[in-house]
C-alpha cells in the first residue's frame, strides 16, 4: 500500500507532534514510508543526548480505528518491560489532540530488513530462525495472561483492557461470529474491496466454508483461558537480520487480542508458511520448529490431541483474513494471483 492512499502529514505538522512528545527535540530530515495502513514518518532529530533516527506513527486512514492506534504504543510498552520479544522502545504517545492527526506516537527506529513477499530470498537457515523465535516470542506473550474475557484488546481510562463484546459464550461463539463477518466480507470483496481487482474472487467458496464452520466450531474441545495474541506476526511485521534471520523488532501491535494460545500458533503458522513456495515437507519442518520451541518455553503446554483438532479449524479461519487481506498484502497482480490459488488449495482440503 502506497502512501497515495492515506491522507498525507504535512511537514510542519510532523515537527510539531514530535515537540509535543519530545519539547527539546528538533526535526532534521523527514522521509515517509511508502507503505502501511497509517502515516508512518521515518526521522532524524536532533536531542540533546545527540542525533537519532526514530519514527513517528500516526492514525490518519480508515483502516485503523482511533482505539487500535491507542493500544499499540501500550503494548510496545508492556511486550518491552515484560518480555524478551525485541520491540522498539516507546517514547512518548498522545491519544487526542485538536491541531494534530491522532492518535500518534513517537518509537524508537529499528535497523533490520522486512522481506514481507520475499521471504523465499532468506536462506534455509535463517528461515528456520525466523520460526524458532516465533515460537519463543509467542511463548513469552502468552504468559503474560490469562485475560478476563475473549476479544480485541482496547485501552479503557488510560489503560490496556478487553472491553465487553457482545455477548459471546467463550471463545468459540465469539470465533463462529467473527467469521460469519470474514465471509460476509469476502462475498463481497474482503476487507480492502476498493483494492481488490475481482470482488467476487473467493466468493463462490462462502458458503461451503460457512456451512463447514457453523458444523465444526461449536463441537471443538474447550480451548481454555485466552491471553494476549499478536495475530499479525508475519514477514511484513518483523525487521530482520538478512544473514541470520534474527529479529531485530516486532512490529505492529495494534492488532493483539485477547484469544486462547492455539488460535495465536495457527495464525502465526498460517502467516509465516507459504508451501507452495516452501514444498510440502520443508512446510512440516518449519511449522516443527516454531511448535518445538514454543512447548520447550511453555513446560505445561503440549500439542495433545484436542490442541491439533482446535489447530487445524482455526488454521481455516486464520486464512480467511488472509484471503481477505489479499489485495492490500499483494499489489503485484501475478504474485496476488499466485496466493489466490494458493487459498484455494488450501480451503479444498477442508471443504
Amino acid at each position: 500500500m502506497t502512501d497515495e492512499s492515506m491522507p498525507a502529514v504535512a511537514d510542519q505538522a510532523i515537527r510539531g507532534m514530535v515537540r509535543y512528545l519530545e519539547p527539546s527535540w528538533e526535526v532534521a530530515a523527514i522521509e515517509r514510508a511508502d507503505h502501511g495502513t497509517d502515516s508512518v514518518a521515518l526521522l532524524e532529530v536532533e536531542t540533546p543526548a545527540g542525533d537519532r533516527s526514530v519514527v513517528l506513527k500516526a492514525a490518519t486512514a480508515d483502516h485503523v480505528s482511533p482505539e487500535r492506534a491507542r493500544t499499540e504504543p501500550r503494548l510496545l510498552t508492556l511486550v518491552g518491560r515484560e518480555t524478551g520479544i525485541p520491540v522498539p522502545d516507546v517514547f512518548g504517545y498522545c491519544d487526542d489532540h485538536e491541531a494534530f492527526p491522532a492518535p500518534f506516537y513517537l518509537m524508537e527506529r529499528v535497523d533490520g530488513e522486512n522481506f514481507e513477499n520475499r521471504a523465499d530470498e532468506l536462506s534455509p537457515r535463517a528461515r528456520e530462525r525466523v520460526f524458532r523465535e516465533a515460537g519463543e516470542h509467542l511463548a513469552e506473550l502468552h504468559d503474560l495472561g490469562p485475560l478476563p474475557r475473549v476479544g480485541g484488546v482496547g485501552v479503557r481510562d488510560g489503560e490496556l483492557a478487553v472491553p465487553e463484546d457482545g455477548d459471546h459464550d467463550g471463545f468459540h461463539d465469539w470465533l463462529l461470529a467473527s467469521y460469519e463477518d470474514t465471509l460476509d466480507s469476502l462475498a463481497d470483496g474482503g476487507y480492502f474491496p476498493d483494492l481488490a481487482d475481482d470482488q467476487s474472487r473467493f466468493a463462490d467458496l462462502v458458503p461451503d466454508v460457512r456451512r463447514y464452520l457453523r458444523e465444526t466450531v461449536p463441537e471443538l474441545p474447550d480451548p481454555g483461558p485466552p491471553t494476549y495474541c499478536n495475530k499479525d506476526y508475519r514477514y511484513g511485521n518483523l525487521l530482520l537480520d538478512p544473514e541470520t534471520g534474527e529479529a531485530r523488532a516486532v512490529l505492529d501491535w495494534g492488532n493483539v487480542m485477547a484469544a486462547p494460545p492455539a488460535f495465536n500458533l495457527a495464525s502465526t503458522e498460517s502467516l509465516l508458511l507459504t508451501p507452495d513456495v516452501e514444498g510440502t515437507d520443508r512446510a512440516v519442518e518449519l511449522r516443527d520448529a516454531l511448535r518445538t520451541a514454543y512447548a520447550d518455553a511453555r513446560d505445561e503446554w503440549t500439542f495433545d490431541e484436542a490442541t491439533e483438532e482446535r489447530l487445524r479449524v482455526y488454521r481455516l479461519a486464520c486464512r480467511l483474513d488472509a484471503m481477505a487481506c489479499l489485495p492490500l498484502w499483494y499489489p503485484d497482480r501475478d504474485e496476488r494471483e499466485q496466493r489466490a490459488a494458493d487459498h484455494r488449495r488450501f480451503v479444498a482440503r477442508y471443504v
